[in-house]
């Protein structure tokens, strides 16, 4: 099961201390920039992997300040496989402006981590809030980091590749 195979990727050694470098980067970010509420590197921009993990191609880390934000966006080329990795928050999942949004909280260290994946559509608005301690998230994504495009519900698409990452 493709759920099972991220998270045995992300508990090996090398792979989970890549990821908790990203998100000490990411903290230390947030916590040089007051007001910045949320930030993110790609820990694994260009993946080529066999069997079912070939359908991901980057794996990401997104931190958030305390009670931080994202915008309320979309990928319209990625699915997206989401898992908190510190602390936790609430994604909430659909349009904002219909009936249909789902708020699925991503607890840390409830039950099996390969049942705590989330899955977000290619195309599917999103939105994710910190609680009130910070919250740090892996993400892998379907598309290369290079062609991941943040498509927010209001505003101009841009690429989530920062300069000088």
């Amino acid at each position: 099961m493709l759920l099972d195979e991220m998270e045995a990727f992300v508990a090996l050694t090398e792979h989970s201390t890549a990821i908790d470098y990203a998100c000490n980067e990411c903290v230390a970010e947030l916590q040089n920039e007051p007001g910045l509420e949320m930030t993110w590197r790609a820990v694994m921009p260009q993946l080529e992997l066999t069997g079912s993990m070939n359908a991901v191609h980057s794996l990401w880390v997104f931190a958030f300040a305390p009670h931080g934000e994202s915008d309320t966006h979309r990928h319209s080329n990625s699915t997206q496989y989401t898992r908190s990795w510190r602390g936790n928050g609430v994604l909430r999942i659909g349009n904002p402006e219909s009936a249909a949004v789902v708020q699925l909280p991503l607890p840390e260290g409830e039950g099996p981590q390969s049942e705590q994946w989330t899955v977000i559509p290619a195309g599917v608005f999103h939105r994710a809030i910190a609680n009130e301690h910070g919250w740090c998230v892996v993400s892998f994504q379907s598309a290369p980091a290079n062609e991941l495009q943040d498509e927010p519900i209001e505003g101009t698409s841009s690429p989530y590749i920062k300069p000088g990452f």
